[in-house]
Parts: structure tokens; sequence; C-alpha cells
């Protein structure tokens, strides 16, 4: 019985401790994100999700969206790999585009997401993977890695978009 217990107790650890997850929880995201955010229109404010987990240690690197805000069609939050042999070899970065549509399912593979939400992998190449889905208002959210010498895995992918939370 006390060996059963042991193993169940280092399963139970090992389960819950991801090696390979990084978090960056909102509020550690800098003052100038949230400065950024506040100046754009209530109705996008409110709409912002962003990750909040990561297969490798990122900090927020640029907060950005089309020039115009009174007619803002997309946002875009760019982060930057924290270990520095990373730094020179991914690029991650998340846009939603607002109001836009996701293209056909029907030419890509598709990826379930932990909310139900339908995923496409858009792109599987070498060095770049790009998932791409509509959330429940119908703003389509983009997730791209770009990276060399490395491997990102689609698990990674979904793992990133699982994550998304809302910023207000």
């Amino acid at each position: 019985m006390k060996k059963i217990c042991i193993v169940l107790f280092v399963l139970i650890i090992g389960a819950c401790s991801n090696q390979s997850a990084y978090e960056l929880p909102i509020k550690e995201y800098p003052q100038s994100f949230h400065q950024e955010l506040s100046n754009l229109p209530k109705d996008i404010q409110v709409k912002i999700k962003v990750p909040t987990k990561f297969p490798f240690d990122v900090e927020f690197f640029r907060f950005s969206t089309t020039p115009e805000v009174k007619n803002i069609v997309y946002t875009s939050v760019v982060y930057e790999p924290v270990e520095r042999e990373l730094s020179n070899k991914i690029n991650l970065s998340f846009t939603t585009y607002y109001n836009d549509k996701v293209d056909s399912s029907k030419s890509y593979e598709s990826i379930k997401l932990n909310n139900g939400e339908l995923a496409i992998l858009k792109k599987d190449e070498e060095e770049l993977k790009v998932l791409q889905w509509a959330d429940n208002d119908g703003d389509v959210q983009e997730l791209a890695v770009m990276f060399k010498d490395t491997e990102i895995t689609i698990e990674d992918l979904k793992m990133m978009a699982d994550s998304l939370t809302s910023v207000k």
C-alpha cells in the first residue's frame, strides 16, 4: 500500500509540474502595454485576449495596432524569449483580426482547442507554424511562431492558444 501511495504521489507531482510550460500572467505585462490598451476604444479593450502560457520563457516585447484608432482592424503582441540562446532563434507573435473571417478549415488540418473552438493549422513548415481560429465574437486569433535550430510543436501552439486570457 505504501508503494502504491508513493507511485501515485510521484505521478501527481509529475502531472502538475510541466517543466516545459512557462507563464506570463497579465499582471506581469508592462505598464506601457496597459496604457496603450487604455487608448483603444472600449469595445476593443474588452475583446483583447493574450496568451499566458508558453513553451519557453518569454517577456513582452511590443504591442501594436493599426494606426487609425477609430477603425481598428487588428492588434498584435510580439514576445521575446528570455533565454539568450533562444532570442535569435524564435519570433513569436499573437495577432487578433477584429470582425474578420477565418480561412476555410477544409484545406487545413483542424485542431480542437480546450474551449471547443476549432483552429486550423494554417502553416506547418520547417521554420514556421501558424495556428488560426475564430472566437465566439467572430474575431480571428492567429498565433505565429518562426524558429530555427530549435523545435516548436503543434502541441506547443495548442498550449499557447488554450491559455488565452482576457486583458480586461
